[in-house]
């Protein structure tokens, strides 16, 4: 890793600031490629700031890869046509203890949603088994349903709360199903239950009322949300049906964080895979029984709240 940082600081294009994306593409297990991007980022920095991806920062990509024998350390400076690459490599004979471990999953994500509107939380409900999903967003004004179709999200109604006013510093709000199946949406100072349809033809409503009474609303319209995941996440391979949690990485929220895949019984450095994002997760959730999770982000970049459909890949 400093070999590598040493090679990447001493190229004459590399600007003072520079933003880096770390991308694991080889059988090492993700805990191990973890360690190497935070030393390789210690070593950077001492020559280098390196700074939160956006639009106007020049991007450093850092590849892990492998050829037979060795582990390969690529550093890719500038755009693909005409940039530079700095290299470095790692024999696997040093790493077989640890590769014993790697599991061949790792993490994929699918955007579902993105606006500049906060959202606080994000569920995925199924109506009947084979029928399409609704995903619900959580905003600081209204529960917004959506109905995913071909990849794409066409909404279906958006549940007001009427006069209440949402303040909270932390913005603060959840989805959670109670005892009986149904969804509960709390904000501060109020909780409403949602009540799905009767029939195809037939409206959402919700029962809201200060600290969870009475009081039906049915839709209204509008906008926003944000908070950070306190717990681990079940989430089910579809390769082998094992099961597995999702953590959050990063507990700043200025910086971009990721997330980490380990066993039912595994710490958050014994990670198998993670996947990058590029600002803070405020929010995970299982979704699709559990064989897939719905996250929130917050896009340090672009200043959007995004919404993602998170699940484990078979292969590397």
């Amino acid at each position: 890793m400093r070999t590598l940082a040493q090679r990447v600081a001493e190229t004459r294009e590399l600007p003072d600031k520079i933003a880096v994306e770390w991308n694991n593409v080889s059988s090492l297990p993700e805990v191990q490629s973890l360690l190497f991007r935070e030393v390789f980022l210690q070593e950077l920095g001492t020559r280098r700031t390196v700074v939160p991806a956006n639009a106007g920062t020049p991007l450093l990509r850092i590849s892990l890869r492998e050829n037979p024998t060795d582990f390969l350390l690529v550093a890719q400076i500038g755009e693909a046509s005409g940039g530079q690459v700095r290299m470095t490599s790692l024999s696997k004979s040093l790493f077989l203890p640890t590769m014993a471990r790697g599991t061949g999953f790792r993490l994929v994500k699918q955007l579902l949603w993105q606006q500049p509107q906060a959202i606080l939380d994000a569920r995925e409900l199924t109506e009947a088994p084979g029928s399409p999903a609704n995903i619900l967003l959580l905003k600081t004004d209204a529960l917004a349903i959506y109905r995913e179709s071909d990849e794409r999200l066409t909404t279906v109604q958006e549940l007001g709360f009427g006069n209440y006013r949402y303040i909270s510093r932390g913005l603060r709000g959840e989805l959670q199903k109670n005892q009986d199946g149904g969804l509960v949406v709390t904000l501060p100072n109020l909780t409403c239950l949602l009540h799905g349809p009767a029939a195809p033809s037939d409206r959402w409503t919700m029962t809201c009322s200060p600290h969870g009474g009475a009081g039906q609303l049915t839709n209204s319209s509008s906008s926003d949300g944000d908070t950070k995941p306190d717990a681990a996440v079940a989430i089910t391979s579809s390769c082998d049906g094992t099961a597995w949690k999702l953590l959050a990485g990063e507990s700043d929220w200025t910086r971009p964080d990721r997330l980490l895949l380990v066993g039912a019984q595994m710490k958050k450095d014994e990670a198998v895979a993670s996947l990058e994002f590029a600002g803070p997760v405020l929010r995970v959730a299982s979704a699709q029984d559990a064989k897939a999770a719905l996250v929130v982000v917050f896009d340090l970049s672009s200043g959007n709240y995004e919404v993602y459909r998170v699940a484990i890949a078979c292969g590397q």
